[in-house]
């Protein structure tokens, strides 16, 4: 035997249906840590009937189950399925090929399937005992397993040997045979109290047998006597009854006219009250609508008002246009008249400023001449010329003063310039900021627009997924709902179908009968069937007919006598209990007369008769007439007793509802559990649960399509949120930048602002400075006057001092005077003419904005021209609106007063109603009362009628028809009443009166034999198990001796070869108590003494428990053997031993090795490499390395 293939669905990390094909040899299974590999080892463990959450690396046994990951969901269920080879029978099973499927679902329902066939966990584990691949076997061995052979708890180690040496089937029968030896000493113990008590029953029952002998003597005569006084008070009661219901009758006919004419005033009384109604809801409509004019009108005022308001508004505009036009005008002609005096000045100033340069010009030309004479006498008057030089030069240097701050006039005047165009440059750019924050904000609007859409989108997005999420889950739900109807139903269904087989629900003795007829035809050659197995009703039908057959549906249906009386001679021969038998060919049917039938089957309710309504062969016929033809099936309670009276209690009425009115007027009645199916149903709500069974898997089916529908779009919908999210990035990102640039710009902005007034105010300044050096000049030129006038004195003093000035000196200096003179004045009219210019310019900006603001003031003038028109216009229209809807709500007013007087006219009529329905409302209670009290005496007498009725049929099980055999005239009621107070006085006597003991006398007598017998039977058993377990345990200490000792001389022989010398040896602890003593293994390396595992290191411990592994093989090859990773200690000289061992025993043993190791890889024939290229998802790579 080997094993095949391995097929993993949903188990831990494989999702998907995994099939690993495994040969002859040695396959080896790699892979990175946390890859998934020994989820292949815990698959075969599992598969297998592990039980253990902790060996599995689990919490819960649910752990098994896929998980699921972020891109995939969790799995409902986890599936291993393994096949071997079993051609050489090493299984003791008839198939070739077998396949173990363990399923488990989340919900916690499991399976174990044998070749596709639902097996128990115990009929796995029992398969495979012995073989080492049991639970505690040898052939799969992980780390955890290593350490349980080199655990300090020998306990531990024991059952892997108890496993190799092949006791585990011996010690699970012997386990068995004990739980059966004490089950059998339970029931022994049982019996004998049984025994005990039966013996104290048999004397008292005889004397209670007795006595209910001498009661039923007493009791016949006692009925007698009782059913002729009762039927002479029936028929009193029966006379007294009709003449009551006549009166009644009659009362009740005077109250239906009563009654008719009390219809008559309502109906009146309605028709006004809706009249009002009516009346009322049309004051109401008037009322809306009066109120809705009164609202309009007060609207139209309003807006009346509003545009009148405004026509005066527009008005004054209109007024203050006309105004500001003037003002305008004569601001324009100012202007033109300061223009055209500065255009004038500056005309007088050019021909000035030409007349003084030809005068400097010739100034110049004499100034030259005169120097060019004076030349030769310089020297003369060199120190006048000095003293006139110093006064010179302080007038040259006062007028450079001047001739500066007269240079900086026009520099700040520049200034001035540049700051204006500035201030025009930052008016410029405030609009353009301006501009460009409208422009940004539309942007940023925009943007913020599209993000609430988006995250509209997103939200109506995630509300789909969460939708097609809740429908996934609610069809998820949904699914595993119908699955577990489908495995409720499927258990109801084989409950249902062992029930039929085994015949459950009849009797022992019918149950035995017809299971005897089963196993033996001849036995049952005459026997028909069960009367329940034999016929079908209607399901609504069913509770009533069970009801109707009571106890009779189990009777047992023969076809003859004969037969009958054999089945009755077998049971009485081996005492299996009573029965009743219905044959063929004796009975008669008997049904319900002619008569009363047609009158029950017009009356309310009436159904049919039982053996109508039955469904059967047409030889049965009789048989159910018999049972079934006085029977009656109403609808409830109710109508069954009306039918009952109606033929004076003669037959069986019975309800669906199972309740029961009998003969003689007794009823049978009360809650009815209709939880699971009677003999009747059985057969029907087994096909009903198949044919429900076949709507679930199709339901199922369906809800699995939703399933992947569902997960469909809730994907489509992940990608367009995704989309929509990535939009929304992009958007917010534009709106950051947005609310950047606009905080930028109003940052500019109050830059400008700022530098706007800094520029002002430095204009101002520059304005002042300018005045401070015209005030500066002018000083500087007095100055320079006063001093001109001293260099005059000196010059006079000159000339004084020389005696002979000449005229030509005194000429040059007058000439120097004049140039100086000249060159001022000359320099003061440039200054001048270049002012003028500029002011020139100004006046003309000042009148080309005047201009352009009384153009714009004509425009609004004719604008407010044209609205004034518009609202004139619609002041007209909202009067006549006006006027129009006053006139509708006095015409409303009027209607709404003629309908209230058609009301309270209508209200004055309905108050003498009132009256009139009071007094007709007095005369109806009057009759009702005395209907009342005829009735109650009707029924008093009827009641006490049917009290009679009642105890005649409670006590005698008699109908009044059925009685009148019993009656005898009663002459004299009293003394008929003392005759049957001195019979109950008699009875009386007896005391208490058991009647059942008779028949219980002799039932508990039959048992006291029967139970002896059993008592006999089980002690015998009870030697016998004590036997087998005893030459169990002898058979399990030997074998286990014999292998224990056959382990340990191939564990010395593995160890020396393994370590390359030393010894090793396993010991019991105590060999005198072979079957529970622990088991102590010593190893002795080479170099080293011999000592316990636990003072090995790592390494020699994992390879001792490998050389024990391997003398375990040696002695009892496994048909596969797992290792995982158990090699992972060893160093790689250690590694290639292993190797070696694992080639040499792969001859016998199959080897599945799960490792990361090279020098074992290198050993394998084929390999296996688990990859997880998706996180949490294990795959399968193989490659074949020989053969």
């Amino acid at each position: 035997m080997h094993l095949k293939t391995l097929e993993i669905q949903g188990f831990k990390s494989f999702p998907e249906r995994t099939v690993i094909d495994f040969h002859p040899g040695v396959t080896a299974i790699v892979g990175p840590n946390g890859s998934g590999k020994s989820n292949v080892t815990d698959a075969i463990r599992w598969v297998l009937g592990e039980q253990s959450v902790k060996t599995l690396r689990g919490a819960r046994m649910e752990d098994v189950i896929f998980t699921g990951t972020q891109s995939r969901r969790a799995m409902s269920y986890a599936e291993v399925s393994i096949t071997f080879d079993n051609s050489d029978r090493a299984l003791p099973v008839e198939y070739t090929e077998l396949c173990v499927t363990r399923r488990l679902y989340r919900s916690g329902d499991s399976e174990y399937l044998l070749n596709q066939t639902t097996v128990r966990l115990k009929d796995i584990t029992t398969l495979f005992m012995d073989t080492g691949l049991g639970r505690d076997g040898y052939s799969i061995v992980g780390q955890g397993r290593v350490d349980d052979i080199l655990s300090h708890r020998s306990e531990d180690r024991r059952r892997i040997f108890e496993e190799a040496s092949g006791i585990v089937k011996f010690k699970a029968r012997k386990e068995e045979s004990e739980r059966k030896l004490l089950q059998t000493e339970q029931n022994l113990v049982r019996i004998n109290d049984i025994i005990q008590e039966l013996s104290e029953r048999i004397e008292p029952l005889s004397q209670q047998a007795e006595t209910a002998r001498q009661f039923l003597r007493l009791s016949d005569e006692l009925k007698t006597q009782e059913i002729a006084l009762i039927l002479d008070s029936i028929d009193q009661h029966e006379q007294n009854s009709a003449q009551a219901r006549e009166e009644k009758l009659l009362l009740e006919n005077d109250w239906m006219i009563e009654q008719d004419k009390l219809v008559t005033l309502r109906d009146e009384h309605r028709a006004a009250t809706e009249s009002i109604r009516a009346i009322e809801q049309q004051i109401e409509a008037c009322r809306d609508q009066f109120n809705q004019k009164n609202s309009l009108m007060g609207l139209l005022s309003s807006q009346k008002a509003a545009n009148a308001e405004r026509a005066d508004q527009l008005a004054k505009r209109i007024a203050q246009s006309g105004s500001l036009h003037q003002d305008l005008k004569n601001q324009i002609e100012i202007l033109q008249a300061d223009l055209a005096a500065r255009t004038k000045k500056s005309d007088t100033l050019l021909r000035q400023q030409d007349h003084f340069s030809r005068q400097l010009e010739s100034a110049e030309e004499a100034m030259q001449a005169i120097l060019a004479q004076l030349s030769s006498s310089e020297q003369q008057v060199e120190s006048l010329k000095n003293e006139l030089e110093a006064k010179t030069e302080a007038i040259y240097e006062q007028k450079n003063r001047a001739g500066q701050l007269k240079g900086q006039l026009p520099m700040v005047e520049n200034r001035r310039k540049t700051i204006s165009s500035d201030l025009q440059a930052q008016v410029s750019d405030s609009d353009r900021i301006h501009l460009q924050i409208e422009d940004v904000t539309e942007s940023y609007h925009r943007v913020v627009s599209a993000l609430k859409d988006e995250e509209t989108t997103k939200v109506t997005i995630q509300q789909g997924i969460e939708s097609a999420r809740a429908q996934l889950s609610r069809a998820h739900t949904q699914t595993e709902s119908l699955r577990q109807s489908q495995r409720n139903d499927q258990y109801r269904l084989q409950t249902l179908v062992e029930l039929e087989k085994n015949h459950e629900g009849y009797a022992d003795s019918v149950r035995r009968i017809m299971n005897q007829a089963e196993e033996n035809p001849d036995f049952g050659r005459g026997i028909v069937g069960t009367l329940g197995e034999l016929i079908s009703v209607q399901p609504d039908l069913e509770l009533a007919l069970e009801t109707a057959l009571g106890p009779a549906v189990s009777n047992i249906v023969t076809d003859t006598e004969v037969t009958a009386s054999r089945l009755i001679t077998y049971l009485k021969d081996n005492r299996a209990g009573r029965a009743t038998f219905l044959p063929m060919a004796t009975i008669r049917g008997r049904r319900l007369d002619g008569a009363t039938f047609s009158q029950l089957k017009t009356m309310p309710g009436f159904i049919g008769l039982a053996s109508d309504l039955v469904q059967a062969d047409a030889t049965l016929r009789d048989i159910l007439e018999s049972l079934l033809g006085r029977i009656v099936i109403a609808r409830q309670l109710s109508e069954a007793t009306a039918m009952a009276r109606k033929v004076q209690y003669s037959c069986r009425v019975v309800t669906l509802d199972g309740d029961v009115v009998n003969p003689g007027g007794s009823m049978t009645g009360g809650f009815n559990r209709r939880g699971s199916s009677g003999i009747l149903g059985r057969a029907r709500e087994i096909e009903t649960i198949k044919n429900r069974l076949e709507q679930i898997d199709a339901n199922i089916h369906a809800s699995a399509q939703i399933e992947e529908e569902q997960d469909a779009v809730l994907k489509d919908l992940a990608r367009q949120l995704s989309a929509v999210e990535h939009q929304l990035l992009q958007l917010s990102h534009q709106k950051i930048r947005d609310e950047a640039q606009l905080n930028s710009l109003n940052e500019q902005k109050q830059q400008s602002g700022t530098l706007r007034q800094r520029l002002e105010a430095e204009q101002d300044a520059l304005g002042k400075q300018a005045q401070g050096l015209m005030r500066q000049i002018s000083e500087l030129e007095q100055v320079i006057s006063k001093e001109e006038q001293e260099v005059t004195v000196i010059r006079q003093k000159i000339n004084q001092h020389e005696g002979a000035s000449k005229a030509e000196q005194q000429r040059r200096d007058d000439l120097r005077e004049e140039l100086s003179d000249l060159k001022v004045s000359l320099h003061s009219i440039t200054e001048s003419l270049q002012a003028s210019s500029e002011i020139l310019d100004r006046i003309e900006k000042e009148r080309l904005s005047i201009e352009e603001r009384q153009i714009r003031g004509h425009a609004e003038v004719a604008e407010h021209t044209t609205e004034i028109e518009r609202l004139t216009s619609e002041i007209q229209s909202l009067d006549q609106q006006i006027t129009a809807t006053h006139q509708e709500s006095l015409a409303l007013s009027e209607q709404v007063r003629q309908l209230n007087i058609q009301r309270e006219a209508l209200e004055t009529s309905q108050a003498r109603f009132f009256d009139t329905l009071e007094a007709q409302s007095a005369r109806i209670s009057s009759l009702q009362a005395e209907i009342a009290k005829t009735q109650a005496r009707v029924e008093r007498l009827e009641q006490t009628g049917d009290e009679a009725r009642n105890r005649l049929w409670e006590t005698y099980e008699l109908t009044v028809q059925t009685a009148q055999a019993w009656r005898q005239p009663v002459e004299n009621r009293s003394e008929a009443s003392k005759t049957i107070a001195t019979l109950k006085a008699g009875i009386k006597a007896l005391g208490p009166v058991y009647l059942a003991s008779i028949d219980e006398y002799q039932s508990v007598h039959e048992r006291f034999e029967f139970m002896v017998q059993q008592q006999d039977d089980i002690e015998s058993s009870r030697q016998k198990l004590q036997s087998v377990i005893a030459e169990l345990t002898e058979a399990m200490r030997q074998q286990f001796a014999q292998h224990f000792h056959l382990i340990n001389e191939n564990f010395k022989v593995v160890f020396s070869e393994l370590f390359g010398g030393g010894m090793a040896e396993v010991q019991l602890e105590n060999p005198d108590d072979v079957l529970s003593s622990g088991i102590e293994i010593k190893a002795q390396p080479p170099g080293k003494k011999l000592q316990s595992l636990l003072l090995l290191s790592g390494g020699e411990r994992c390879l001792t428990a490998i050389a024990l592994l391997f003398a375990i093989l040696k002695l009892r090859p496994t048909p596969f053997c797992v290792l995982d990773e158990v090699e992972a200690a060893l160093d790689d000289a250690n590694v290639v031993r292993f190797s070696e061992y694992i080639r040499r025993y792969a001859e016998e043993s199959q080897f599945i090795l799960v490792t990361h190791r090279k020098g074992t890889m290198e050993s394998a024939d084929r390999l296996y490499g688990v990859t997880m290229q998706e996180r949490g998802i294990s795959r399968i790579l193989s490659m074949q390395l020989s053969g």
